[in-house]
């Protein structure tokens, strides 16, 4: 009878002590309230986003993105020794307060998944993975898969194209940089491949929600600093000649995405750390449109 109530006190202790550190882990996550992570919203000068929370210095981030509304955020980490193979991290607003960050769910099961992304009104996800099957005939290079938001939720990753990278705009044209084939599919409305169609490499391409202007990364376009991004805006069917960023971003900087309200520029940024994320207000592209011609 003694050996049982031992064995039940020592059941409750370690019960009591792991609600405790539960409790205390909790505790050591700060109260964020408001709109993207209850951050102060940055000007024309870029700010590291949410640090120590989002931007972690012993990981790598490269894509943030919040869902339609703010509700949901999105981010995906790499380390040395954690998250080798990338994971991608989701925190949402509950009770009026954001949770603290987790591995998503909807992302673990596929496995190996870059750079997800998803359409300015929340339908559609995009992102790359080894880890799923690709068509017969097909090389697994850097496959391409989206998902589409259904009545009974997202619906099973269909193969694209090869492509590091898409965005959308609320219109639903795709924008991407294959140079492959892409499988037609009637979920889409359509893709726009730039591949060729412009006289200069776009690496990671986002258009804007609106699709007036089209952010990418370029490692070979004149530039004043590390800065390796630039923009073109629609003109007409065609795009102006890329205006590079760096005359308000001085800093290295690529891989770029844009906030599903147009507000916000995020990118990724080398510093002192291992690469974290970044936002400045989209000002500086109303600014930079006003000098081209």
């Amino acid at each position: 009878m003694l050996i049982r109530f031992k064995s039940f006190l020592v059941i409750a202790l370690l019960i009591v002590s792991g609600i405790s550190s539960a409790q205390e882990e909790a505790a050591k996550f700060p109260v964020l309230k408001g709109p993207y992570l209850g951050q102060t919203p940055p000007g024309k000068t870029p700010e590291l986003f949410a640090p120590g929370i989002v931007s972690v210095d012993e990981y790598s981030e490269f894509v943030c993105m919040f869902t339609p509304g703010g509700e949901s955020c999105f981010f995906d980490r790499y380390g040395d020794d954690e998250y080798q193979s990338g994971a991608v991290f989701v925190t949402r607003v509950k009770n009026g307060i954001w949770t603290k960050p987790e591995i998503s769910p909807l992302f673990a099961k596929y496995g190996e998944v870059f750079l997800p992304t998803l359409s300015p009104d929340g339908q559609y996800w995009f992102f790359t993975s080894n880890s799923l099957p690709v068509p017969e005939g097909i090389k697994k290079i850097i496959p391409l898969y989206f998902m589409k938001k259904t009545a009974r939720g997202w619906s099973e990753p269909e193969y694209l194209t090869q492509s590091i990278h898409a965005s959308m705009t609320l219109d639903g044209t795709v924008y991407l940089n294959s140079g492959r084939e892409i499988k037609s599919n009637a979920e889409l409305k359509s893709i726009f491949d730039l591949y060729g169609s412009l006289p200069f490499e776009v690496g990671h391409p986002v258009i804007s929600p609106d699709g007036s202007y089209l952010i990418f990364d370029n490692r070979k376009l004149a530039g004043q600093r590390e800065c390796k991004l630039f923009v073109s805006f629609k003109k007409g069917e065609s795009l102006t000649d890329p205006t590079s960023l760096d005359e308000y971003i001085k800093r290295h900087a690529f891989c770029a995405w844009i906030s599903y309200d147009g507000k916000y520029i995020f990118f990724h940024s080398l510093g002192s750390a291992k690469g974290n994320i970044y936002w400045v207000s989209t000002e500086i592209i109303e600014k930079l449109k006003s000098g081209v011609k």
